[in-house]
């Protein structure tokens, strides 16, 4: 009984150790800088340049050109697919996605279009809270 006493606190500290230790690289993580390369896939009827790619929370934009965006960004980032600031009137918005080293963005104008893409994101959000 006195050794499970004795035992415990040197258990306790060491487990939040660990925990504090986990959570400070999992920030460290979160905060690298990556190199993101972004390839455009347009299924609209509307010329590449219409869009523009843009980030959350740095609030960056990067602009396609021949189909392709390079940014630096954190882990933690999401980039958006959007209507480029250059053409006023022209409204478009994906869904953010969290950032990776290659990622491709599509553009979907039509409503069947836009409306399976919102159902993909709801699938993979819940699956991966399995």
């Amino acid at each position: 009984m006195r050794i499970s006493k004795f035992l415990f606190l040197p258990v306790l500290i060491l487990l939040f150790v660990f925990l504090i230790k986990y959570l400070i690289e999992k920030q460290e993580y979160n905060n690298q800088v990556i190199k993101v390369d972004i390839t455009l896939k347009n299924n609209c009827e509307l010329i590449d340049s219409a869009f523009m790619v843009s980030t959350y929370p740095e609030n960056k934009n990067a602009f396609f050109e021949n189909k392709k965006a390079t940014m630096y960004l954190k882990r933690s980032s999401k980039v958006q697919l959007q209507a480029n600031n250059k053409y006023d009137g022209f409204h478009y918005s994906s869904i953010p996605v969290k950032v990776k080293e290659s990622l491709i963005l599509e553009a979907n104008c039509t409503e069947e279009g836009r409306l399976e893409e919102i159902f993909d994101s709801l699938n993979k959000q819940f699956k991966e809270k399995d």
